[in-house]
């Protein structure tokens, strides 16, 4: 059961990073600079607490599993999100 939460928070973790990632990606292109600012913190946040949570455990395939599916799942998603906002702001 540790192992699947494990798996489940890293799949999370990785759908909301990459999510943000592809936000970024567009304020970027488009200077955006306080959301690109904002996202660029998040990333970095997130990053830190996966190299902290990933670093201290010794059977990694489950986590290595939640953490490539998630950031598959969240690029597709980010994406669809980033073209959501940008609609928005038009």
């Amino acid at each position: 059961m540790t192992k699947l939460k494990e798996c489940l928070l890293l799949f999370a973790i990785q759908l909301i990073l990459y999510g943000i990632l592809c936000i970024n990606f567009r304020a970027v292109a488009e200077t955006q600079y306080h959301l690109a600012a904002v996202s660029d913190f998040a990333i970095a946040s997130l990053n830190f607490f996966v190299i902290r949570k990933i670093a201290k455990s010794e059977d990694a395939l489950h986590q290595w599993f939640g953490y490539v599916a998630g950031s598959v799942v969240g690029s597709y998603l980010g994406i669809w999100l980033s073209v959501q906002l940008a609609s928005m702001a038009l």
